[in-house]
């Protein structure tokens, strides 16, 4: 449980007004909580929230100060309730308004920003970053500790790049000699980061050959992935732990990537999910249901 004081049960009622979350409260809203707990680990007069009614009958606990449910029709022993839509999201939206702590926008220690790189307003940067040349970095965005933004790379507002990332290093691309030799290729591209987009801790996202790489609008990337140059990502896409894009592959917006392994030179249209464990060696049309080794298109998507 987390404690930061007493907060009326009428003040989050308002927030969710705010927000534009519709909801039915029912108890007493001059009541207050002094923190939060998740469901299996209650605390007294804290808020917590449900999935469904199953969860709250397999928890085993009872006499909630304030649980936020689904639309229900069930009983449950509560003292008050917000049903609402999503609980899960107006949860959230709530701990980050009334409990998070909000970043301050300073640069930490043995952070190497070039006289070049442009820094938008209310950025965070950690300790022992490096910021190459000509870098942009749009306002509000986070960036954690040990991360390296190579020249020319551009991000958005409102971005988070968690520790350790590697942003605009040159990709795995090479040619042959005529004495059959390999030899690197120049990689003249760069890496932009549309507004809202998340790159995960120990995440690698390799700089385009000669065109950039994009990762479109709101999309997430999870820690350990690795995004090889030309790779194109729409907006509001997901890309969980581990999984490995090949280069020149194009994947659509409202995409979800399970961990897996994606060849080079593919498309994934929009809409697909691609499940956990998958082989991804041919194309994927939009709207698909995917997953084995190798993946195959197991249904359609509505």
């Amino acid at each position: 449980m987390i404690n930061k004081g007493v907060i009326k049960l009428k003040d989050l009622l308002i927030f969710l007004e705010v927000k534009g979350e519709e909801y039915q409260f029912y108890g007493n809203e001059e009541e207050e909580i002094t923190g939060y707990s998740s469901l299996d680990y209650y605390q007294e007069n804290t808020m917590t929230w449900a999935r469904s009614i199953e969860y709250i009958k397999r928890s085993e606990k009872g006499n909630y100060k304030l649980i936020i449910l689904p639309q229900i029709e069930d009983e449950i022993e509560c003292q008050n309730y917000i049903k609402v839509e999503d609980p899960h999201r107006a949860f959230f939206y709530i701990l980050e308004e009334f409990f998070s702590s909000k970043t301050q926008a300073e640069i930490g220690v043995n952070s190497i920003i070039d006289e070049t790189a442009k820094i938008g307003q209310n950025v965070s940067i950690g300790y022992n970053c490096v910021i190459g040349k000509n870098v942009f970095i749009g306002d509000n965005t986070r960036i954690y500790h040990n991360v390296v933004i190579a020249d020319n790379v551009v991000i958005g507002k409102n971005c988070l790049i968690k520790s350790g990332a590697i942003i605009g290093e040159e990709g795995f691309g090479f040619l042959k000699t005529k004495e059959g030799l390999y030899q690197r290729v120049v990689h003249l591209g760069s890496v932009i980061l549309e507004d809202n987009v998340e790159v995960g801790v120990n995440t690698n996202i390799d700089r385009g050959v000669m065109q950039n790489v994009v990762i479109g609008f709101n999309s997430k990337i999870d820690s350990l992935c690795h995004i090889a140059h030309n790779v194109e990502i729409g907006s509001n896409t997901v890309v969980v732990a581990e999984t490995c894009v090949g280069g020149s592959t194009k994947i659509g917006k409202n995409c979800w990537i399970g961990t897996s392994s994606i060849k080079n030179l593919l498309t994934i249209g929009d809409n697909a999910f691609i499940g956990f464990g998958s082989n991804v060696v041919s194309d994927i049309e939009e709207n698909t249901l995917a997953y084995g080794n190798p993946a195959k298109a197991k249904g359609k998507i509505d």
